[in-house]
């Protein structure tokens, strides 16, 4: 007596299919290649570009990685891009991604340049960047409600403003002072300090930050009649309220003006108790 088969009967009919199949003609066997590419083409389409390219359409906070901020720089980078660009309808396949991302991460007041942008797996964006320093505060005097009062402005070498709100009381009197009769801007952080006289403080600073603590240097003020001399002539001042004229700043010197590494040298060997001209310093006897 045979022996009843264990499979359901509804399995039946698509065993009874595939065994057709198989038995076809050779040029019934043509569409089995064809069944499957279909197949995988709707499944591909359906879930695994999805999957695969899901990580890719749009770009979160979290994807983005930025070169490591320097101590002083304390607000959120990242952030302050990602809302103030609204970097969140970006899609990384969008081929100008990475311009659009070096666009938007350069017009932070930080960011003097943009390296690099790499696009990397899992969607992750590695964007290098190459911060300003503060090397000066600008003093900048105002009435407030009828009252005259002194405010601070941090910059960079290029007179560049920084943001204000990320120096403490403290931290701006460690740094060199600015004071320029009737200096002031209304030009947003990021945007240059918008006065010549102060953009070659600002270059001066720069180049006196390395030595700032052991001179003593605490404040560059503008000295002279700008009418005679076009080049803004500086002047230092020293903690013991000594002060040395410095005359032009790095790189604008005039015609028989010692240069500014000259002075630099005869900065660093003078009595910084007593005032003194540096323009007139010259090179060390060989």
């Amino acid at each position: 007596m045979a022996m009843r088969s264990s499979e359901p009967d509804q399995t039946r009919p698509l065993h009874d299919a595939l065994r057709r199949l198989i038995k076809a003609p050779a040029a019934l066997s043509v569409l089995w290649p064809a069944l499957m590419i279909v197949g995988g083409y709707v499944s591909w389409h359906q879930w695994g570009a999805e999957h695969v390219v899901g990580p890719y359409q749009g770009v979160a906070v979290e994807q983005i990685h930025i070169s490591p901020p320097p101590p002083f720089v304390r607000s959120d980078i990242v952030k302050s891009v990602y809302r103030d660009t609204a970097m969140e309808g970006l899609s990384l396949m969008d081929r100008q991604a990475t311009a659009k991302i070096a666009s938007a991460f350069s017009m932070h007041p930080w960011v003097r340049s943009v390296t690099s942008v790499r696009k990397l797996s899992g969607g992750i964006v590695d964007v290098r960047l190459d911060y300003r320093r503060p090397v000066a505060m600008v003093q900048v005097y105002r009435s407030v409600d009828g009252v005259r009062d002194r405010f601070f402005f941090p910059v960079d070498g290029q007179s560049v403003l920084l943001p204000t709100s990320e120096f403490t009381r403290s931290e701006t009197a460690q740094f060199i002072h600015i004071d320029v009769p009737g200096a002031d801007s209304a030009n947003a952080e990021g945007m240059p300090f918008g006065d010549t006289r102060v953009a070659a403080a600002a270059i001066l600073a720069e180049a006196l930050a390395p030595i700032r603590e052991q001179t003593g240097v605490v404040g560059i003020s503008v000295t002279g009649d700008p009418r005679r001399v076009q080049v803004p002539q500086l002047e230092l001042t020293m903690q013991n309220n000594a002060r040395h004229y410095w005359g032009s700043p790095p790189g604008m010197e005039l015609p028989g003006e010692a240069s500014a590494e000259m002075k630099l040298r005869a900065l660093m060997a003078t009595d910084r108790t007593k005032s003194s001209d540096l323009t007139v310093a010259r090179a060390p006897a060989r």
